[in-house]
């Protein structure tokens, strides 16, 4: 929010200047305004990214590839972004793969020979682990991918809130994104990837 008053601050600033002390800056002197406005903007969004992680990090990536949305100030500072967040307990792992995976009256260890309780990597969504089938389900190594608990109705909560507040300001000049927009589409991907089947 501080950095979307920002952008109301100055685009409010330049139309006073303009509209009632009858000033107008030449373009280019308005360029290097709202390109400072840019970067000051893609500085404190990235903080407050890397300080969040989790959705935040997953929206960060998007708007790095949308260079058609957002200007090269974000999308240049955004590029970066890794997904990695810490890893969940190898208890609730466990626990987890027990009740949605396993059928009925089947035990972990029916399933699995081996499976590493260390994540081969941990993002937002989910953590992927190497296992090791039990020879009833063909003795092979797998990778299984394990959701974190109630995080598709977190995330997609927070997109819903986010995208409410954004068609709030939809259209209004100050604002250079449709972030409304914006909002949308991640709520696209991250459907996508609550998709493990």
């Amino acid at each position: 929010l501080p950095i979307a008053f920002s952008y109301i601050r100055l685009y409010t600033a330049l139309r006073f200047r303009e509209r009632a002390l009858g000033q107008c800056l030449d373009e280019e002197a308005c360029e290097v305004l709202w390109t400072e406005q840019h970067e000051a903007g893609s500085i404190s969004f990235a903080s407050v990214v890397n300080e969040l992680k989790g959705f935040y990090t997953k929206t960060g990536q998007i708007i790095a590839t949308r260079q058609d949305l957002f200007p090269r100030e974000y999308t240049d500072r955004l590029a970066g972004l890794t997904d990695l967040v810490d890893p969940m307990p190898y208890s609730l792992v466990r626990a987890v793969v027990e009740q949605e995976l396993l059928h009925d009256g089947e035990a972990f260890d029916d399933v699995f020979a081996q499976f590493d309780d260390q994540p081969l990597g941990a993002a937002s969504v989910a953590q992927v682990h190497r296992a090791l089938l039990s020879p009833e389900y063909g003795g092979r190594e797998v990778a299984v991918k394990v959701q974190r608990p109630a995080i598709e109705a977190k995330l997609l909560g927070d997109v819903a809130a986010l995208k409410a507040l954004a068609k709030a300001v939809r259209g209004f000049d100050a604002i250079p994104v449709d972030y409304y927009t914006v909002f949308s589409e991640l709520e696209v991907q991250l459907s996508d990837e609550f998709d493990f089947i």
